[in-house]
């Protein structure tokens, strides 16, 4: 017997991102967006509590109404706005794209940018249009370039900041704009801000800043380091967020009534502090990576706002990025080719720094010598 496929699937493969990484058994990683610390002890905590206090059953299909308030205040306790506490932000992700679009409909997603921007658009039936965040121009979102490609089928527009895989983030003016262009063709804004708590100067500005009619899709995965915890959420206008929620409750009924009540540790002051805490080592870490690719190797290279990546140029080697990253692999080291986010990251590998100091340095020491060896085999 051969099964038949759902036509939804053709074209739709692993990302890229693992593919690298499934092999890079041996490497040093500076490739898979994950930090490479323990999750906070209060955290961890607060979980051996509910563990020992009875019995774990299913929370609303929401999530617990005292995260969902704490969640809430987050974003600004804004009126008419409410939560959904999802499996990770990747979940939240598409129960609100499968909520706004279907098929003949189409959505704006970022090029580069997240992979699974575009994949979530075509599974819902929709078609993803990317709008350009150009090289040449450090990755920076051009208002005209976005404009011109709305049409009449356009639902939503997806935004990320800070970007992964660029680390750049979106200024306030370039938020109201986009706000403005939502307004003006009844489109949905959806700002994937999962680095919102990573960032290197001044916090960067919320969608919600511009206007209160988006949906922010957040978590603590990366901020806190809790990626298998699975725990993310959408909040946004009331209207959105209860089909938001019909949505998940019929792929999961509720998140991890474990992880929610743990979670709600990060809420405190002291799990403020454990955030801050987290957020200084990678601070540390873009500082030795920026010095390192600058003034040891002098790479070219965009320097991030946030987030805990940084695009390296691999125009030198005359390669195209997936050669180079596979290249890369004999050199025990793992990195992303820019292709994976789209034609835009073509001649780039995504490095991420969210590693301990000592596997940082091990890291780029092979990534230089890969480089150099790279850059000799072309001459």
């Amino acid at each position: 017997m051969s099964p038949r496929f759902a036509r939804r699937l053709d074209g739709i493969e692993i990302s890229m991102i693992r593919q690298i990484m499934s092999r890079a058994a041996g490497c040093v990683n500076l490739g898979l967006g994950e930090p490479e610390f323990a999750d906070p002890p209060r955290v961890r905590k607060q979980a051996r509590r509910v563990l020992q206090g009875g019995r774990i059953g299913y929370s609303p299909n929401a999530g617990i109404p005292e995260l969902c308030r704490r969640v809430h205040e987050y974003h600004g306790g804004r009126g008419g706005h409410s939560v959904c506490v999802t499996n990770g932000s990747q979940e939240a992700l598409f129960d609100a794209v499968f909520a706004l679009a279907g098929p003949g409909d189409e959505v704006l997603v970022p090029n580069p940018g997240y992979v699974t921007y575009p994949t979530a658009v075509r599974l819902a039936g929709a078609t993803p249009v990317p709008y350009p965040l150009r090289s040449r121009d450090g990755f920076r979102l051009d208002s005209e370039a976005l404009k011109a490609l709305v049409s009449p089928r356009t639902r939503a527009l997806i935004l990320n900041t800070p970007s992964n895989p660029t680390g750049r983030s979106l200024t306030l003016e370039q938020l109201q704009g986009a706000a403005r262009l939502a307004e003006e063709n009844d489109l949905v804004l959806v700002s994937d801000e999962i680095y919102r708590e990573t960032h290197y100067g001044t916090p960067p500005p919320s969608v919600l800043d511009a206007t209160d009619a988006a949906v922010v899709i957040c978590g603590f995965s990366k901020a806190a380091a809790m990626t298998g915890w699975r725990l993310g959420w959408a909040c946004g206008p009331r209207a959105i967020i209860d089909k938001v929620t019909v949505l998940h409750q019929n792929t999961s009924i509720c998140a991890s009534t474990l992880t929610q009540r743990a979670a709600l540790a990060l809420f405190t002051p002291e799990g403020r502090d454990e955030i801050e805490r987290l957020r200084q080592r990678m601070v540390r870490n873009r500082l030795l990576t920026c010095r390192w690719l600058g003034r040891r190797m002098g790479q070219a290279f965009v320097p991030p706002d946030g987030a805990f990546y940084v695009m390296v140029s691999i125009e030198e080697t005359g390669l195209d990025s997936l050669s180079a990253s596979l290249e890369m692999l004999q050199d025990k080291v793992a990195t992303i080719p820019g292709a994976a986010f789209g034609s835009e990251g073509e001649g780039y590998l995504r490095l991420s720094f969210a590693c301990r100091p000592e596997s940082l340095r091990k890291g780029l020491r092979r990534f230089e010598t890969g480089i150099n060896r790279l850059v000799q085999n072309r001459k």
